[in-house]
């Protein structure tokens, strides 16, 4: 196993004689013209340093670990392949983890199973096809790897148990999420043994890690993730243009819409329209949404007499109205959000106002004001983007999208345009990021 005292390049100078012991490159895209990448990019860069009286074995030893091409190509399709589980749980949580038991009674969590039974699978192809020296040489590595599967299928177990014995009850994931966090970070940590990297300044493609990220809309404060990648479209001398893409997951708008719609909309004057939020339902499709509020609603007259206000109530009824909900691109690029009717549900004082009268527009507004907050997460480079690209990314379209589940997200599509340096600058920094997530996780 490599030291951490010891470098590559110190170790090459003491052996010069025998140039042709130099460390073959570990480097390997994470799309070099369209291989798999991963959901937390980069590696570890190699340790410094370095201890004369030992030097030559560790060389050898670290040589002996050390992923040849194939395995290197491997190793991307695992950590696809946990990255696939990760986010199968998720939408497991937040959309068939409500229900436990579909309508047919297959198991909500059974697609989950399936994702993770792959990337297990998948993981215990490529150990096993290691070397002899190279199980040797991470041998403690490999230990650790297998008590994090262990754990992991455990939590699975737990699980599957708990589905079985309450199928009406949305079951705790906490503690599988965080088996899987540390399966795949185990994982990334066997890659940097082998001398694997995941990110380097000649790929075609990089994948952006996932930012979570509050976002306070009115008194509510909900957490979006967002995610993405880059997709080399052309280069010419030392500029690059790469395709953006970035998906800004608002499961929790969802969850809390009625929350949300209740502190924009609720109005309760002495006098004039009071409105209600009953319940609302934020439904994903593309490029629009729809989203449905069930609406309490009250008309109050008020008069002075003698000193005193009298008040009288002229209308009160329920309604429903369904609003289209539209993002796109102002000319300055910004994000902004459209909300239009789609049908309304409504009669007398009610369906007046809202047709043609101010609680429609009133609505509209407020709608609009709430939810491109959480739209606009996304679009805000200085938290999402690397250091390297922030100020080189422009957008160019804007859409609704169902990530599965019923989970609505928000794509957004661009370019950012940069040069040969600022590439090897994002892999680095991409390198990085996973660096210090391993560090704080270890």
């Amino acid at each position: 196993m490599l030291r951490r005292g010891i470098s590559f390049s110190a170790i090459a100078a003491l052996i010069l004689a025998s140039a042709a012991l130099a460390s073959p490159s570990a480097a390997a895209a994470q799309r070099h013209g369209g291989g798999a990448g991963s959901g937390g990019l980069g590696t570890i860069s190699r340790p410094t340093g370095v201890d004369e009286k030992d030097s030559l074995k560790d060389f050898h030893d670290a040589m002996a670990v050390q992923a040849t091409g194939e395995q290197i190509t491997e190793f991307q399709a695992v950590v696809k392949s946990t990255d696939a589980a990760k986010a199968e749980l998720q939408a497991f949580v937040s959309g068939h983890g409500k229900a436990a038991v579909a309508a047919d009674s297959t198991p909500a969590n059974a697609g989950f199973d399936r994702t993770l039974a792959s990337a297990r699978g998948q993981n215990k192809k490529f150990v096993d096809a290691f070397s002899s020296a190279q199980k040797a040489g991470l041998k403690e590595t490999l230990k650790r790897l297998d008590k994090a599967e262990s754990d992991l299928d455990q939590e699975e177990k737990k699980l599957d148990q708990g589905i079985q014995l309450t199928p009406a009850s949305a079951p705790n994931t906490d503690s599988l999420d965080k088996a899987l966090d540390a399966f795949a970070n185990q994982q990334l940590a066997l890659g940097r043994e082998m001398g694997i990297t995941l990110a380097s300044g000649q790929d075609l493609a990089f994948t952006l890690p996932q930012v979570k990220r509050p976002v306070s809309i009115g008194s509510q404060t909900v957490d979006v993730t967002v995610s993405g990648e880059l997709t080399q479209l052309s280069a010419q001398n030392s500029q690059r243009i790469f395709k953006l893409q970035l998906v800004t997951g608002l499961p929790e708008v969802q969850q809390n819409i009625s929350g949300i719609m209740r502190a924009q909309l609720d109005s309760s004057g002495q006098c004039g329209e009071r409105i209600a939020v009953r319940q609302a339902m934020l439904t994903p499709a593309t490029p629009a949404s729809l989203l449905v509020l069930q609406l309490h609603y009250e008309r109050w007259a008020c008069r002075g007499m003698t000193g005193q206000t009298m008040r009288s109530e002229l209308a009160e009824s329920d309604g429903r109205v369904e609003m289209k909900l539209t993002p796109s691109l102002d000319k300055s690029g910004a994000l902004q959000l459209a909300a239009d009717f789609q049908r309304t549900d409504a009669s007398g004082m009610m369906a007046e106002s809202l047709r043609s009268g101010m609680l429609g527009d009133d609505l509209r507004d407020k709608v609009s004001q709430a939810l491109v907050a959480a739209l606009r997460a996304g679009a805000d480079f200085k938290a999402t983007l690397p250091p390297a690209v922030q100020n080189s990314a422009t957008l160019q379209s804007v859409k609704f999208q169902d990530s599965g589940a019923g989970v609505l997200s928000v794509a957004l599509e661009g370019q950012i345009q940069i040069s040969d340096e600022q590439a090897s600058q994002l892999a680095s920094q991409l390198n990085q990021a996973l660096s210090a997530k391993q560090t704080s996780t270890q």
